[in-house]
């Protein structure tokens, strides 16, 4: 009598079934990447929906089927990189430390450079949407301010513990450490077998956690 027929459980019975993403979701997503890769490399304002959609091994008319026009498409690649940063950093502790601070910094460049083609095309709409007609300017505007802000309450709140000095001007604080970021990432991606961005980056940290810290 085989294990089944005696009522036991197969060795597969009980174990659980991997969820599969609906088709709709896949192919979601699978354009996106496609839009990544073509937005990365020309730009929003060259990239064409027929490029997507031959990147992607579909018709025009079916990525049209997923996203009427070029600027929902963007909307739907920028809403999922939101999706993404709250994913990553939603169950981060944030120690009210100067060390916490600086472990915080290294997470969010390293999820910046995770992937070089994301990395690009972020950079690369980041610096079109600088006109005030792109349809992610909004959007890169409110980042802006959304991380600065972020940035300098923390900043503030370490000077509060006594952390690092009250002299500190919190402001231009964080302007520094998000153009080191940006500068590095942009150099990275312009030579990345030369540039070694993380390894760059914890020596400025390191560098700035032993200039800002509380004296005894």
């Amino acid at each position: 009598m085989t294990d089944d027929e005696s009522g036991n459980d197969s060795p597969d019975a009980g174990s659980p079934k991997r969820r599969r993403a609906p088709k709709g979701e896949m192919r979601r997503a699978a354009l996106l990447d496609a839009a990544t890769v073509i937005f990365a490399r020309n730009g929003y304002s060259s990239a064409s929906m027929k490029d997507v959609a031959q990147l992607a091994g579909i018709t025009t008319v079916g990525l049209l089927h997923h996203f009427p026009n070029k600027e929902a498409l963007l909307n739907a690649l920028l809403e999922r990189r939101d999706q993404r940063v709250v994913s990553r950093f939603s169950e981060l502790t944030m120690e009210m430390t100067l060390e916490g601070f600086v472990r915080f910094l290294k997470q969010s460049m390293s999820f910046s450079v995770e992937s070089a083609g994301e990395c690009q095309a972020a950079m690369v709409l980041n610096t079109e949407s600088l006109s005030n007609l792109h349809p992610a300017f909004n959007w890169y505007k409110e980042r802006f301010h959304i991380t600065h802000h972020h940035a300098q309450g923390h900043l503030k709140a370490l000077i509060e513990a006594k952390e690092i000095r009250e002299d500190i001007q919190t402001s231009a604080l964080a302007q520094e450490i998000f153009s080191v970021m940006d500068g590095l990432q942009i150099q990275w991606l312009r030579a990345p077998d030369e540039v070694d961005v993380m390894a760059v980056f914890d020596v400025y940290l390191q560098r700035l956690k032993a200039d800002i810290q509380a004296r005894p």
